[in-house]
């Protein structure tokens, strides 16, 4: 069969994500020919990959004008409207679905050999007030006949360049069936949805609101905007995806944190390590960067690194001279080399890190610690603290790095969450609001090209202490803000200094350099309902002589509480006793 596929690309972002070249890579078999049509702008290398690669024959650039039905007319263009009928069949598809979840040969098959199939698709929207019956047009599929007909050609020619897509939604989409129908063709979809049950949907739209009958009835795709239409469910269908199909769900879970937020609970609850070994053959340049303020912990992290079955250098900074020597002789006793560097008492261990700038680069990894203790807790909560962190970041490092190595698109692993901060209620949303301007002002003076306000946000995903392993192109426009002693606030730090920002931030900037992330598991179990018993408090039940204005807003949380709190009392009281009247 010589069968010509028309593949439209769009990306905001103007890159292109595994999940289109993987795509790309499992249905080429199918078609004779494939022509690229990118709605955004392609990086030269990748369109020097999709064409070295012989995943496509053909590749157009266009502005996304018309969206994806001008985009199929220029593709028909390219091959010319009189050369379609050599074909056939032709299929028009796009970027918004994940798949192929299945073999698509079958379903080929199995309608190339109806003769009462003319064109075909994946899953129909039924008609409503809205709306006429029609194949949703993520995947349309014409054979021969349909392509011989001047129906067809007198319906793509006549495509507009519509800027609004609701309008190529009214013209096209919810036509393309309607007006073949009118001409004497039938069609049929994988998943016929007309009769189905449509309780509990807001409408008839099986793609979008219900990704379980999508898996039930074997449909090769999922749709992207489903994913985030559906996230209370996605952790189970997830998991069904990983019984019934073979499909990488890496390649779910990247796509969806570079378009959207990375630190969705959906995500997150996928962003583990797994459980990976270290290749043999593994020779990347790693570094390892540990900031040395109290001397007397060195010892414990050099006994972590021996956990480590790789070569890596290791770089020590520490603030004074006179702590220098003391690193240099315990490195000497246990023959251990390192480059040291006093870097000054600012910046704790995030400027020392960013000073090592020019050294960093030249590496593929990043290990970055430092001799942690919590002077403002006791010392259980600061043990704990760094031993857990030691735990999750240093020991475990063959297996991070085999992670990363096995995900190019990941270039961060951070730690879980200490057991000190389910144990205690410490980082709040109230607190973390008075950090968000520090972390916006960073934003901007790395110039990322994602937007984000972080005062809109509850909390963040941080690598708490900033243990973190990365990519040094993945933090690159930190580095390249050249922070310097002027930038930090004199000790002892505000709760909402640039230092609380930076470790609040590290995933989002890799997430504006394309990166995402992994989660090194905390190996104590807790169960969550500490985490329940923590969170769902009832005011009225909290002790009446004392109010933790630092959760509620400081200063304006307690002029909130002193007026309006009241103000609403004695407002309800009202409403109430008008209401008890009127009965």
């Amino acid at each position: 069969m010589e069968r010509l596929l028309l593949y439209v690309h769009f990306n905001k972002f103007n890159f292109i994500s595994g999940h289109v070249l993987y795509q790309l890579e499992k249905i080429r078999p199918l078609y004779s020919r494939v022509v690229f049509i990118s709605n955004s702008k392609l990086p030269e290398d990748i369109k020097v990959e999709l064409s070295q690669s012989h995943l496509v024959d053909d590749i157009v650039e266009r502005q996304n004008i018309g969206f994806d039905f001008a985009a199929w007319r220029d593709g028909m263009k390219t091959v010319g409207f009189d050369q379609l009928a050599h074909f056939d069949s032709l299929t028009l598809m796009n970027d918004t679905c994940f798949g192929p979840l299945w073999d698509l040969e079958p379903i080929y098959q199995k309608f190339e050999n109806d003769d009462e199939v003319d064109f075909w698709g994946m899953t129909n929207y039924r008609k409503d007030k809205d709306f006429n019956e029609h194949i949703q047009s993520y995947y349309l599929s014409f054979k021969k006949q349909v392509l011989e007909s001047s129906t067809f050609r007198e319906f793509w020619q006549g495509v507009q360049d519509f800027t609004n897509v609701q309008d190529v939604i009214d013209h096209y989409e919810t036509k393309v069936t309607t007006n073949f129908l009118d001409a004497g063709f039938r069609y049929k979809t994988v998943f016929d949805t007309i009769q189905e049950d449509t309780t509990g949907m807001l409408y008839p739209d099986f793609s979008y609101y219900n990704p379980t009958a999508i898996l039930n009835h074997k449909v090769p795709f999922i749709k992207v905007k489903t994913i985030a239409n559906n996230e209370g469910i996605m952790p189970y269908i997830f998991d069904e995806l990983e019984r019934v199909s073979d499909y990488p769900l890496d390649l779910i879970l990247n796509h969806m944190s570079m378009i959207d937020r990375p630190d969705y609970p959906y995500l997150l609850s996928r962003k583990y390590l797994k459980d990976q070994e270290l290749d043999g053959t593994f020779d990347k340049k790693v570094a390892v960067h540990l900031h040395v303020f109290y001397v007397d912990l060195l010892e414990e992290f050099l006994d972590a690194f021996q956990e480590f079955h790789f070569s890596y250098d290791l770089w020590v900074t520490t603030d004074l001279e006179e702590k220098k020597l003391e690193i240099e002789q315990i490195l000497s006793h246990r023959g251990q080399m390192a480059s040291i560097l006093v870097t000054g008492n600012v910046g704790r261990d995030v400027l020392p890190m960013l000073k090592l700038k020019d050294q960093l680069s030249q590496y593929d990894y990043v290990g970055h610690f430092h001799t942690k203790k919590s002077k403002e807790a006791d010392f259980w909560a600061g043990e704990s603290w760094r031993k857990e962190l030691i735990d999750m970041l240093v020991k475990p490092a063959d297996q991070i790095l085999a992670n990363m190595e096995g995900n190019p698109k990941v270039g961060m692993t951070i730690a879980d969450i200490p057991t000190f901060f389910r144990y205690n209620r410490i980082v709040v949303a109230w607190n973390e609001a008075l950090i968000s301007p520090e972390m916006n002002k960073l934003w901007q003076r790395m110039g990322a090209t994602k937007s984000i306000n972080f005062k809109n946000l509850n909390t963040f995903v941080m690598s708490y202490g900033t243990f973190v392993w990365f990519k040094y192109e993945a933090l690159s426009p930190l580095f390249a803000l050249n922070l310097t002693e002027a930038d930090v606030p004199a000790e002892p730090l505000p709760q909402n200094s640039i230092l609380h920002a930076i470790e609040r931030l590290l995933i989002y900037i890799a997430w504006d350099q394309k990166f995402d992330f992994r989660i090194s598991q905390n190996p104590i179990s807790l169960t969550p309902f500490i985490d329940n018993k923590q969170l769902n408090n009832r005011e009225d039940l909290q002790p009446h002589t004392f109010v933790d204005f630092n959760q509620i807003g400081g200063i304006k949380g307690a002029l909130k509480y002193i007026v309006i709190g009241p103000a609403r009392a004695v407002k309800y009281i009202i409403k109430r006793m008008m209401m008890k009247a009127k009965e």
